[in-house]
């Protein structure tokens, strides 16, 4: 594969500044390596192995996605689901994200197996992961966080604006974020903010205003937190707590569907394509397992504790059984 886009594809605007990243994983893919892109939540580990695996699909590759297992009826289903994708001679790129999340041994086996297949694997992860990155041919990307000029690129492009890096928007909007890509696509998703950042851009130094545009995320989430009746903050919290690998059926067990059905509603959760609530941003379920008063948590967590029981799920995250 080249090292840059096809002239024509587009590129999107969730990977500005990440060209030299990508060049190393395509490379990583026509050499049939394994690679480990590695950073903070919310810095673009996610969106760095969709876009690397779309590069290698607009090649002919075979694309194959694993799917971390922390809630499971069996610590053998990571491999068990791997086995399928390797069979056929085509050539296959395996993808598994949120690896921090499975077991030290799934994951080595995940490794071996690949390599014994020769299949190009690329994982990501915000933790260690020594199991497949302390592998001689590894490569191991460390995903830093945007400097001015790709924030201007992503704001710029969520406004539909050119912006230069040095502009007073930029900078309040570089300040609020630190340049954590999560972060700043949680403000640009937020109608009620765009203001708030437009006053502190016309300002000119937004230096006066740094402390309230680092809060002005948490305070959003805190006012949408407040508003919702005990019943719905509770299926908002379990909706956090419970992750986004969680299977289909198990939150709305946990709590019901009427209260599910209001957290969608205020706008903190989203259903995903199979019907598993999930946070349209992981900066904003962040915020919210920061925010949920402790009597929610232990609530929430017994109620995940029984639903995944009652779904047959043996394997359950470390967190939620240590509170039971």
């Amino acid at each position: 594969m080249a090292s840059a886009a096809r002239p024509g594809t587009p590129v999107s605007p969730l990977v500005r500044g990440r060209n030299r990243e990508l060049a190393i994983l395509e490379v990583v893919v026509r050499e049939v390596r394994p690679a480990v892109v590695r950073g903070r939540p919310g810095v673009g580990v996610s969106t760095m192995l969709q876009e690397a695996a779309r590069r290698a699909a607009v090649e002919g590759v075979r694309v194959s996605r694993l799917r971390p297992r922390p809630w499971a009826a069996s610590p053998l289903d990571l491999v068990d689901d791997l086995e399928p994708m390797l069979a056929g001679r085509d050539k296959v790129l395996v993808v598994l994200d949120d690896a921090d999340l499975c077991d030290p041994a799934q994951r080595a086996e995940v490794a071996r197996r690949c390599h014994r297949s020769r299949a190009p694997l690329l994982v990501g992860a915000h933790d260690d992961v020594p199991e497949i990155s302390d592998e001689r041919d590894c490569t191991l990307i460390d995903l830093a966080c945007l400097e001015r000029a790709g924030v201007a690129d992503v704001v710029g492009d969520a406004l539909g604006e050119r912006l230069e890096g040095a502009s007073g928007l930029v900078s309040a909007y570089h300040r609020a974020s630190a340049g954590n890509p999560g972060v700043l696509r949680a403000l640009l998703d937020e109608p009620g903010l765009r203001a708030e950042f437009a006053a502190a851009g016309a300002a000119g130094d937004p230096t006066d205003l740094a402390p309230r545009l680092a809060h002005a995320l948490p305070a959003s989430v805190h006012r949408r937190l407040a508003a919702l009746d005990p019943l719905a903050l509770l299926a908002v919290g379990v909706a956090a707590v419970a992750g986004p690998h969680i299977p289909a059926g198990v939150v709305e067990d946990a709590v019901g569907p009427a209260a599910l059905a209001r957290a969608v509603e205020s706008g903190l959760v989203v259903h995903t394509p199979d019907g598993t609530p999930a946070f349209r941003h992981g900066a904003v379920r962040r915020l919210v397992l920061e925010e949920l008063p402790s009597a929610v948590h232990s609530d929430v967590r017994h109620r995940l504790l029984d639903a995944a029981r009652a779904h047959g799920l043996t394997v359950v995250p470390d967190d939620v059984l240590s509170l039971r």
